[in-house]
């Protein structure tokens, strides 16, 4: 069962070294885990609590001198990034040239044999995946479109690492760029990179549908112990999931700012991952899981 405890940021660190020692004990016993996994991160998916958990599961005394894991440091790709293409970037083609920064560094990463596990907020590499998918599985999970884009802005806001220029008034922030570019993070993180920056045509929404198949688990935040249970029957291994970087905002605050036709708007923006979302529990989520 997934574990229901909230970690705030003074006893993230704490925990992490409590849950690696722990891990390292019950691994003693049963082996790291064999099988290869990459882990698509989509933000505020739940997602950094389950790389910990599925970290875990590939934790051993030899891990903590000859490290077997990968996660990606977002802040610090996107620094770097922005150094290496600095005369090249702008506002047309700097996500995609970041982003593709990013799958480099996932390539080079997948290419040493030590690495069991990689994960960070990369789109879906169709190289990595001609490459590699007889030697890694992909696993990710969705959430609620709309929820996850209020959680998306709220972490920006008020989060442990706030943006520090994100203080427009939220009307303005709902017809920027950068919500709109919320409203189809799916699309682009399962669809892959595309160049032109489309990720609202029906093409791009296509694409993101077909890439679902080629994960071997596809799990969902509002339905995390089925992902447990699905992850288990595929590797063997039953996580113990603790809950990272939540936003401490009450609900009765999230209400204050989201009106019934804010988030109606919100819901527009978001047609784009609603259509892939629908088309992955209607095709991913297990019924047999469910009804037990």
């Amino acid at each position: 069962m997934a574990s229901s405890l909230v970690i705030t940021p003074s006893f993230d660190k704490a925990f992490r070294i409590l849950d690696a020692i722990t891990a390292i004990s019950s691994n003693v016993f049963d082996g790291s885990l064999d099988a290869k996994i990459c882990f698509v991160h989509l933000h505020k998916c739940g997602g950094t609590s389950i790389t910990q958990a599925i970290k875990s599961c590939y934790q051993s005394l030899s891990s903590i001198t000859d490290n077997n894991t990968f996660h990606l440091n977002g802040a610090a790709a996107s620094k770097a990034a922005h150094k290496s293409f600095e005369n090249h970037l702008d506002s047309e083609d700097e996500d995609y040239l970041i982003g593709k920064f990013r799958e480099h560094l996932l390539l080079y990463h997948m290419y040493q044999s030590k690495i069991k596990y990689a994960a960070g907020h990369f789109s879906f590499s169709e190289i990595a995946y001609q490459n590699f998918s007889g030697k890694y599985a992909f696993v990710t999970v969705l959430r609620d479109p709309v929820k996850r884009w209020i959680s998306a802005y709220l972490y920006s806001r008020y989060g442990q690492y706030a943006t520090p220029n994100l203080d427009e008034d939220f009307s303005d922030f709902l017809n920027s760029e950068r919500a709109f570019k919320g409203g189809c993070l799916y699309v682009k993180s399962i669809g892959g990179l595309d160049k032109t920056g489309n990720y609202t045509s029906e093409a791009a929404i296509e694409r993101a549908k077909e890439n679902l198949h080629k994960f071997s688990v596809v799990g969902f935040l509002e339905h995390q112990e089925i992902f447990v249970k699905q992850f288990e029957q595929q590797f063997g291994r039953k996580l113990r999931i603790r809950k990272y970087n939540r936003t401490n905002k009450s609900k009765t605050f999230k209400k204050s700012l989201i009106s019934e036709e804010i988030e109606a708007k919100i819901r527009e923006i978001c047609r784009p991952d609603i259509e892939v979302y629908q088309y992955a529990m209607n095709n991913f989520l297990q019924n047999k899981y469910l009804v037990n």
